[in-house]
């Protein structure tokens, strides 16, 4: 399949899409457009972006086609050697999974914009692009600054292209395999801070995995100017979307840019070739459901963070604060209690990656950590730490990923017990197909490493008292969040605005001033502002939970904890 693009005005957004198919020789030929990308499974439908669809013959003659469905085109081909298909497509969104174009860069998810004969799947695929001379390339295909080359479409849609004039570019080499920084957008990070650190937890991935599945590797940044966060994996780059960028040299904001891409670069292992067996091959044009989403997502979150820990690029401290993150999200989400991290995987199709109806469901990247964090601990407990999650993870790189065989549930569940060295029947129908509490769980697992899981009262009084979550979008304080059971789930609604609380106005700041006393809340609420008068009860609600040291260790204790995240307890 022969591919071309060409831009034109770059206010409008779009560019223009050939597709030349030579050698025709059938009297219909079936072109798709995915529905769905690689990283993200529900659906997405980007023939939505489309104008001006068009097909012809090699004279320039229209040739009649049926739209079988919003993606689906059927030609009929009436004896043409050849076809030329055509159309604009609208790259106006910034995220890690879309395309963008303006008058200083380009940038391009394949998947998004491709159309493809069913029939060629399989064939090589050519791009010419017309990108300026001035500017510089980041993709991983095999290209020059204007020609580009796929061995075939799965490839194409999973090699992104950024291309600019103003493109930074830094690398490094790890174990005789090389790996790629690119950014484009204003930032303040030294650059050799950040390929130092980028270089530490590749080395570690690289020595725990044992080998690299690609010759090279692409880290394709997009550093935006404004709140950002996201990420998408591919076969040998990602693309990620962070911002504000000026904030990049701040603690918080530069955690994230590495725990993002330490997280994206497992990916490389974990679900770009350790794939799931629904995904074998992938199928652009079906909807894509599978149940282990725990490990895809799962435990790959668990290990973005552990391999910064492991690789020195953060310390102890840092790594407890991303697992009290773990823990606040785990336990804060009443959806864990209502479909089991496996349903959740299943209908990541209609509703994955956004809350929709409330406590409905548990997220797969949060609850699948959980899992991994389990099993890790529990095989290093079981194997005096002469085995952990690490052994789980080589061996489905061998049974899977380096054979290109999909793996199933069942598999999953039979590898762990491979490793654990015996049965896990009760673990994963309790935690992974169940929905029982990890609780008492986790603070046995972290007693083995000398920590402990310590719980305390919420330090907000409106969600320790009332069980309502707020935030504040555009100056107001709504209600987000309102906790199951909670008194305020008899008394408030999603949405509520907070007017004032006894008379007095509040902001985000100086909720918490008015402790266990009466509260008279003035409420909006449908544009009508109404009056609640509170007392809190007994209970409390939205606890916090915190991984914390012992106060006295054992020798074994460190020692355990110091193989685990190469770090020492105390």
């Amino acid at each position: 399949m022969n591919y071309s693009i060409h831009f034109k005005n770059p206010l409008t957004h779009f560019f223009t899409v050939k597709l030349e198919l030579d050698k025709v020789d059938s009297e219909s030929v079936l072109l798709e457009l995915p529905i769905w990308r690689p990283g993200r499974y529900e659906a997405a439908n980007y023939a939505k972006n489309i104008r001006g669809f068009k097909i012809e013959n090699e004279d320039g003659e229209p040739l009649n086609y049926t739209k079988v469905n919003p993606s689906t085109w059927r030609v009929d081909t009436a004896g043409a050697g050849s076809i030329v298909v055509s159309y604009d497509y609208f790259a106006f969104k910034m995220d890690a999974g879309n395309s963008w174009y303006d008058e200083s860069h380009i940038y391009i998810n394949f998947i998004n914009c491709m159309v493809y004969d069913v029939a060629r799947l399989n064939e090589q695929c050519k791009v010419s692009i017309d990108i300026p001379k001035n500017y510089q390339v980041a993709c991983g295909l095999e290209h020059d600054q204007q020609s580009f080359v796929a061995q075939d479409y799965y490839e194409l849609v999973d090699s992104p292209l950024m291309a600019g004039a103003d493109l930074e570019h830094h690398e490094y080499e790890v174990d005789g395999y090389n790996f790629h920084i690119w950014l484009n957008g204003e930032h303040p990070i030294q650059p050799e801070k950040l390929v130092s650190d980028f270089k530490k937890f590749s080395q570690e991935q690289v020595k725990e995995m044992e080998e690299f599945p690609e010759k090279e590797y692409h880290f394709l940044i997009e550093v935006l100017p404004y709140k950002f966060y996201h990420g998408v994996e591919h076969h040998d780059s990602t693309v990620i979307c962070l911002g504000p960028g000026h904030a990049l040299n701040t603690e918080d904001m530069y955690s994230q840019l590495l725990g993002v891409s330490s997280h994206e670069l497992f990916h490389a292992w974990n679900i770009i070739k350790i794939r799931p067996q629904e995904m074998m091959p992938y199928q652009f044009n079906k909807s894509v459901v599978f149940p282990t989403g725990f490990v895809a997502e799962g435990f790959t979150t668990y290990y973005g963070d552990l391999f910064l820990s492991r690789g020195g690029v953060f310390d102890r401290q840092w790594y407890f604060s991303e697992l009290n993150t773990l823990f606040r999200r785990h336990f804060s989400n009443y959806g864990r209690l209502n479909y089991s991290v496996v349903d959740s995987s299943l209908d990541l199709w209609i509703d994955g990656y956004a809350i929709t109806t409330p406590e409905r469901k548990s997220s797969i990247y949060v609850e699948g950590a959980m899992v991994a964090l389990c099993l890790d601990l529990m095989i290093r407990q079981k194997s005096a730490d002469q085995k952990s999650l690490d052994d789980i993870m080589r061996k489905l790189w061998s049974l899977y990923g380096k054979t290109g065989k999909g793996y199933s549930y069942e598999n999953i569940k039979e590898v762990s017990e491979s490793v654990y060295g015996a049965d896990l029947s009760d673990f994963f129908d309790a935690h992974v197909k169940g929905k029982e509490s990890k609780k008492v769980l986790i603070n046995d697992l972290l007693n083995y490493v000398g920590c402990q899981l310590l719980e305390k009262d919420s330090e907000n009084d409106l969600e320790k008292y009332f069980g309502i979550r707020i935030a504040e979008p555009n100056g107001s304080l709504k209600i987000t969040q309102i906790a199951p059971g909670s008194i305020g789930e008899n008394y408030f609604s999603l949405n509520d605005e907070i007017l004032s609380i006894n008379d007095q106005k509040l902001d985000i700041e100086n909720i918490n001033q008015f402790g266990a006393g009466n509260y008279e809340f003035l409420v909006r609420r449908n544009y009508k502002d109404i009056t609640i008068k509170l007392k809190p009860g007994e209970d409390k609600y939205f606890h916090q939970y915190t991984i914390e040291p012992l106060p006295e260790p054992s020798k074994q204790q460190k020692t355990s904890f110091e193989k685990w995240t190469g770090c020492e307890l105390v």
